[in-house]
């Protein structure tokens, strides 16, 4: 057998074994050093395999392959930058448990820092934003023999296992190969096949696996659960015994698992909850009738009010998922700080940057809400006072926000509109910046049968069409992007995936021509500087992207007019950008005018009330 034989088996056991463990996607980015790894794939029809032509984009749409699939996609890359470039997908990948598997070829370790082209040091690029590495040994049996029998696939497996968890996340797998990197014959490529003669060293190591050697997967997960289930019972005290306990519901990894959990403990229990739009119980199909389950979204508006907040103050908060989209909530509870605080997570990352939780529970936040729904009575309770309140304030921010709908000149509005065009089953992916904080603060919580998922691990906004053609590529569709003009600029190259004529992404562009996040800083009163280091308008006309990548591209005026165009793409096949364009400085007016119509509104009610 030739060294080039060798690499293709070496590569093949490699695939095959993250095959065996659930892994059925394989994102390629181009490159001669991985050659080994792409003929392999290609043998392997358990395996579908895409093309990417920037590493940035294969890893970002691997996060949001793993969002909506919630299995890992592995990325194969060359050696050098192309795996540094991987870095920022990565990192998001780790603060928001989302799993991922990369797996980057090399030069011969010999190479490393004498002066070899496209040699970096690539084990341990990542830092400690993996859960698992491993620098394999080159491809022989010598290899083999010096590192143990269960060198090669039992590593393999366990880095699958780690990727998949629970908790999710990313693990590097980083191969080295020599030269010559291809065999000398097409036969060993032909799908199926094994290869013939394959090292009886490595035929040794899968045999190993197949007995069982390897450590039974989970292991890890059993035991942090385990410590939550024991704590079960003094929470659910702690919520018997407050006479005012709110949930407040951040980003969560499995909205799928989690959002109808904290349905159903609301309805259950009557315990008020602030439902960020990425918790999976903003737009659940169990909320019921509006009314029904106290699963509150319009906080973003009224929590802005001193006196507001005063009168709110929980006497206990139970909080799931990570930090809330909204900075006015995340203030809210540093000021309720004197409230009983209560994290139930079982992440790889803490989930208390401000240090005001009293007891954190290791465990999954869903299935400890469906175990206290379960554990109540089974008609829902009479809606206490302090439920009650929460509820009426939450209807007239509503009513004055929805009163504002016919002169709303704000990109809020756009977020409304294209949540209220999406059909049953839809996904819509929101992007960092402002697009979020827009779909937050104006999607009204109703049961809708749609999922919203963004990237709030690091809440960066590169990545982000890669991420929406990911989300489509992992089964959810249609697929609609809420993205920023600055935003889509990052990463117009993730454009190209829209070559799958089977994927169905729509992308409602928010076009203000710069950073409009900005405008609502205090930084927006500091021209000269403002503009051009802030704000930073380009003066581009994305029509021209659609027209390379081949894609539809109409423009909507108003918000009516956004949502018909959305709700007419998702039923088309392919990928299409619908664009709106707003003025930065008047979208930072009428966001002013509404919250003012809010405020006054919910004032009126607690007048009344006190009259």
């Amino acid at each position: 057998m030739t060294s080039g034989e060798f690499n293709l088996e070496w590569a093949r056991a490699i695939l095959a074994a993250l095959a065996e463990c659930g892994v059925e996607e394989v994102e390629i980015a181009p490159g001669s050093r991985s050659a080994p790894l792409v003929l392999a794939a290609q043998t392997l029809p358990a395996i579908n395999v895409r093309v990417h032509l920037d590493e940035r984009c294969a890893g970002f749409f691997a996060v949001g392959y793993g969002r909506s699939h919630l299995g890992p996609a592995a990325i194969v890359t060359t050696s050098g930058t192309a795996v540094a470039n991987l870095l920022p997908a990565v990192v998001e990948a780790d603060l928001s448990d989302v799993p991922m598997i990369v797996v980057s070829a090399d030069r011969p370790p010999a190479m490393r820092g004498a002066d070899a082209n496209q040699t970096i040091v690539q084990p341990g690029i990542f830092g400690e934003c993996v859960r698992f590495e491993a620098d394999l040994p080159l491809p022989s049996v010598q290899g083999l023999r010096a590192a143990g029998p269960r060198s090669v696939i039992e590593v393999v497996r366990r880095a699958a296992r780690q990727a998949m968890g629970p908790p999710g996340g990313p693990v590097h797998l980083n191969v080295p190969f020599d030269k010559p990197l291809q065999p000398e014959s097409r036969e060993e490529l032909k799908p199926g096949g094994t290869g013939a003669d394959v090292p009886p060293n490595l035929t040794a190591v899968a045999e190993a696996i197949e007995r069982g050697d390897a450590d039974a997967p989970g292991s890890w997960e059993g035991g942090r659960r385990a410590r939550g289930r024991d704590q079960d019972t003094l929470l659910a005290f702690r919520l018997e015994t407050a006479r005012r306990p709110l949930l407040v519901a951040g980003p969560v990894t499995d909205p799928g698992l989690d959002g109808p959990a904290v349905v159903r403990f609301a309805i259950h229990t009557g315990v008020p909850v602030l439902a960020d739009p990425l918790s999976g119980a903003r737009f659940e199909r169990g909320l019921g009738d509006p009314g029904t389950a106290p699963v509150l979204g319009a906080y973003d508006h009224y929590l802005r009010d001193p006196e507001l907040l005063r009168r709110l103050r929980p006497d206990l908060i139970v909080r799931i998922g990570r930090t809330p989209t909204s900075e006015v909530l995340e203030a809210a509870l540093a000021t309720w700080h004197q409230a009983t605080q209560v994290v139930i997570d079982d992440g790889a990352h803490r989930k208390d940057h401000q240090g005001l939780a009293q007891h954190y529970l290791h465990a999954s936040a869903g299935r400890v809400l469906a175990r206290l729904a379960d554990g109540a009575d089974g008609d829902p309770p009479p809606r206490p006072p302090w439920a009650r309140t929460w509820m009426e304030i939450e209807a007239a921010a509503w009513s004055a926000i929805e009163d504002d709908h016919a002169d709303a000149d704000h990109e809020g509005a756009y977020a409304a509109a294209t949540l209220r065009a999406l059909p049953p089953g839809a996904t819509l992916f929101a992007s960092s910046s402002m697009p979020v904080r827009d779909v937050d603060a104006y999607g009204r919580p109703a049961p809708r049968d749609v999922q919203v998922l963004g990237n709030r691990g690091a809440s960066g906004i590169d990545g982000i069409v890669s991420s929406v053609m990911g989300c489509a590529g992992g089964g959810a569709g249609p697929v609609v992007g809420l993205i920023g003009d600055i935003a889509l600029y990052h990463d117009m190259n993730g454009l190209l995936a829209a070559r799958d004529k089977e994927l169905n992404v729509v992308f409602v562009l928010v076009d203000n021509d710069g950073g409009g996040i900005f405008h609502m800083l205090p930084i927006r009163d500091f021209e000269p500087a403002f503009t051009p280091y802030f704000a930073t308008p380009h003066g581009l006309d994305f029509r021209h992207a659609a027209r390379l990548h081949r894609l539809r591209f109409t423009d909507a005026a108003t918000p009516d007019e956004l949502e018909t165009a959305v709700a007419a793409a998702v039923r088309r096949a392919g990928t299409e950008i619908i664009r709106v364009r707003t003025d930065r400085e008047r979208n930072r007016v009428s966001h002013e005018r509404t919250r003012a119509r809010v405020a006054r509104r919910v004032h009126e009610l607690m007048n009344r009330e006190e009259t």
